[in-house]
């Protein structure tokens, strides 16, 4: 496989770099788990310290249209329970509200129906545009068909989908480079011997990405061993998920690392995790940034790293390439990026986040680029 570095600089310069790797590639489950190995680890750590780095440049637009006035936007997350879907919504709404817009945040309550219920009340009820956060456009077909048939834009965020299928544009990080990073961190963490258990939630895709990337990423290294995925749905957390992550990990005592899908359901596998005595034997690593996440790294709580990304960013991102939809103009397109997924995010950032480089826990992760200043000179805002 292709193992890439990306690098934010403290100066302008190239911004991303690559690093190829020539390795092992494992086909599934290995049996060497934990076993010592005399592979070289060094493009797995330069990718882990490339992403521990501040992101520092700014790699979005240089220019966006005049935008509209009076619109009308609506917000629909996957759940108003799911802050990885609910706080880049919030970063699109401070966002339109700066542009003097309307926003109306919608809870889809992590079921399909009623997200297709809300998209289709708020076109009827008069939005000019709706921007979905972590919800999947496959199950609101009908709700996107009439988006179409009366001409309203619909964007996403935080899916890592490519436009089309009704869906104008996806604003979110390059989740493989997320599982990248996360499969380098257990590698180099483990010096090669890790035991690993990936969990996935397939109701986002960005999730599927980023935990497949890790496992392929994990299966490039000679001496380490991937379980069987735990598969759950958003509604499992609090209904028994940490419970059942814990029983897994009971039942499989050569375990060392979990990769959990996101922050959320982390917070419910820590406390399970130590309720039956073995967090000490544990290692988590997520994504999203939660600050409940982030204080478990500092503490030392099970949870060890997670990737994190800018979710105001995200908001103001997926506001500017909407200013270009409506405004009849081609979407910004990051130079250089082939991935449909991924090359209309305005260079959307993400971090690595462990004990070594965590500030203040209570205070999420938000990129070092003065980006809600770039968005609001380019909209014209002082």
């Amino acid at each position: 496989m292709t193992h890439r570095t990306v690098l934010r600089r403290s100066a302008p310069a190239i911004a991303l770099a690559a690093v190829l790797m020539t390795a092992a590639c494992s086909t599934g489950t290995t049996t060497t788990g934990g076993a010592s190995s005399d592979q070289d680890l060094s493009d797995f750590q330069s990718t882990v310290d490339a992403a521990m780095q501040p992101w520092t440049t700014w790699e979005g637009p240089d220019s966006t249209p005049t935008p509209p006035t009076g619109i009308d936007l609506a917000l629909v997350t996957c759940a108003g329970a799911v802050a990885g879907c609910v706080l880049p919504a919030e970063g699109a709404k401070e966002a339109a509200e700066a542009l003097g817009w309307t926003a109306t945040i919608y809870d889809g309550q992590g079921d399909p129906v009623t997200q297709n219920k809300v998209v289709t009340q708020a076109i009827n009820g008069g939005a000019d545009a709706v921007l979905l956060a972590g919800v999947d456009p496959a199950q609101i077909g009908s709700a996107l068909d009439l988006a179409d048939q009366q001409g309203i834009p619909v964007g996403s965020m935080t899916q890592g989908i490519a436009p089309g299928n009704g869906i104008a544009f996806d604003i979110g990080a390059d989740y493989v480079q997320s599982g990248v990073i996360m499969g380098s961190w257990i590698v180099t963490d483990s010096a090669g011997a890790a035991v690993v258990l990936p969990t996935n939630d397939k109701e986002f895709a960005s999730t599927v990405t980023i935990v497949d990337s890790a496992i392929e990423t994990i299966g490039t290294c000679d001496s380490c061993q991937v379980k069987d995925t735990e598969f759950f749905v958003g509604s499992n957390i609090g209904n028994g998920l940490g419970q059942r992550i814990a029983s897994a990990l009971q039942r499989q005592p050569d375990v060392n690392y979990v990769i959990g899908a996101f922050d959320p359901a982390v917070s419910d596998m820590v406390p399970a995790i130590n309720n039956i005595g073995i967090g000490d034997r544990i290692k988590i690593i997520s994504n999203v940034g939660l600050t409940q996440n982030l204080e478990f790294i500092e503490s030392g709580n099970v949870q060890a790293a997670d990737i994190v990304y800018d979710n105001t960013y995200t908001g103001y991102a997926a506001i500017d390439q909407l200013i270009r939809v409506l405004a009849g103009e081609d979407l910004w397109k990051n130079p250089d990026v082939s991935d449909e997924r991924f090359a209309y995010n305005e260079g959307a950032p993400q971090h690595l986040i462990t004990k070594d480089n965590l500030d203040d826990p209570s205070v999420p992760w938000t990129a070092a680029n003065d980006a809600v200043s770039h968005y609001r000179t380019l909209w014209g805002l002082k």
